[in-house]
């Protein structure tokens, strides 16, 4: 058994100086490998000045000439927009053998006031409740098959809700459906 024996203070002395000539050779290696010259990437901006040139010859938009006004558009033909001779003979047959059978028709501004209301109805969310989907409408719940009402021009309108998914709900008035996005305002 060896019996133990402390270093001798020469022992450690040696030690420490080692350590120092090493940490000023590692300083002194890395300062003089900073102060070497580094090579860029870049080339030099007289080499560069043919590239650029290029650059912004190809990068320049020519000079469109302007269309004689006599031209025709091939995207916006005169008389796009008129309707179609079938289909307004169509419509009018339609509209006659309507009357005909006594059935009324909704009249165009019907649609514009249900248009209108289903406009103005902006659910905040859904949420299930009992497993059925309830829209969130200015803190009230709506469900499938509830009524709304609303004023449109003086005139009061009613509208039942008859389908609500997880982000569209459909309403009916005067046996027309319109179904309307449902917009909380957060993006997911």
């Amino acid at each position: 058994m060896h019996a133990f024996t402390p270093s001798s203070p020469s022992r450690n002395a040696r030690r420490g100086r080692v350590v120092i000539v090493s940490v000023l050779l590692a300083g002194l290696c890395s300062s003089a490998w900073a102060q070497r010259k580094s090579n860029s990437d870049l080339t030099p901006p007289a080499r560069r000045t043919t590239t650029v040139e290029l650059a912004a010859r190809l990068a320049a938009t020519p000079e469109i000439p302007r269309l004689p006004a006599k031209s025709v558009n091939p995207f916006s033909p005169a008389g796009w927009d008129a309707p179609d001779p079938d289909e307004q003979r169509l419509a009018s047959e339609a509209a006659e053998n309507a009357r005909r059978a006594g059935l009324a028709t909704q009249s165009r501004p019907q649609r514009n006031a249900f248009t209108s209301v289903a406009n103005a109805i902006q659910p905040s969310g859904v949420v299930l409740l009992g497993g059925q989907p309830t829209l969130l409408i200015r803190g009230r719940r709506v469900r499938v098959g509830d009524s709304l009402s609303a004023t449109f021009e003086g005139r009061p309108y009613t509208v039942t809700i008859t389908a609500i998914t997880r982000d569209t709900f459909t309403l009916r008035m005067n046996g027309e459906e319109l179904t309307r996005p449902i917009k909380t305002g957060t993006k997911p």
